[in-house]
């Protein structure tokens, strides 16, 4: 059975920014089911995926037992490229710790299109023009699924538990709907734009490795991306794939 050790607060990322509120996933969900579907009856096409429910929030990974799910849950995550990183306790005494919770959603954000936002990017621009972009929208932050949070917590403990301090290097959480529409390869109806994935490595662990550990959890989706060297976790339906 994992034991995880409670781990103290180290948060060297700045914190959400007041009068930017976040994407409310269920509500963001409504709205892109009702775009997505205008897509493919313009299209005409039934190629195009359909989309997932929502998600059941609250449901862990079913791999693990034990009191390891009444312990104090963390991760220890890290931006790849910069100097972000956090190290939070998410989850205590039976419930969320809000502003972690918040902290490690504002980590986890869309910084692509958070840089678009700044730069008044024509793409934003054109999708308000067109309606597809609401002023509601315009956020690069969702509260992420407590799932996938549990996922990562998973694999925090992990590494601690076989004497590796080190964080997950994370490449993609959080990913709005416009910039996921500019992301190669990226699935319409995949979880990133629900806030329920997230794209990572860990220094050292072959990204086979982890990917046969969240085989393992059960918690959702594992994807292995050997030739970009990451592995892709959700908090969908359990499968496995490779690209």
């Amino acid at each position: 059975m994992l034991q995880a050790k409670t781990m103290c607060p180290m948060i060297l990322t700045d914190a959400p920014p007041t009068g930017l509120p976040p994407l409310d996933p269920q509500e963001f969900l409504g709205t892109r089911r009702k775009m997505i579907a205008a897509l493919a009856a313009a299209a005409a096409s039934t190629c195009l995926p359909a989309f997932a429910v929502a998600p059941e929030w609250g449901k862990s990974p079913a791999g693990v037992s034990g009191d390891f799910w009444t312990q104090p849950r963390w991760v220890w995550l890290k931006r790849a490229g910069t100097d972000e990183e956090i190290k939070v306790v998410y989850w205590a005494n039976g419930q969320l710790i809000t502003e972690a919770y918040h902290q490690i959603s504002w980590f986890l954000r869309d910084r692509r299109f958070e840089a678009m936002l700044s730069a008044d990017s024509p793409v934003i621009a054109k999708a308000e023009r067109s309606g597809r972009l609401s002023a509601a929208q315009k956020s690069p932050w969702a509260l992420m699924d407590p799932v996938v949070l549990d996922i990562l917590y998973s694999y925090s403990a992990w590494l601690s538990i076989y004497g590796l301090s080190r964080p997950l290097m994370v490449t993609s959480g959080f990913r709005h709907f416009i910039s996921n529409e500019l992301t190669e390869g990226a699935a319409l109806a995949g979880w990133h734009p629900k806030a329920g994935a997230v794209d990572f490595f860990i220094q050292g662990v072959p990204v086979e490795q982890t990917a046969r550990f969240g085989q393992w959890l059960s918690g959702g989706g594992v994807g292995l991306y050997p030739k970009k060297n990451f592995t892709h976790v959700d908090r969908g339906r359990v499968r496995t794939w490779k690209s």
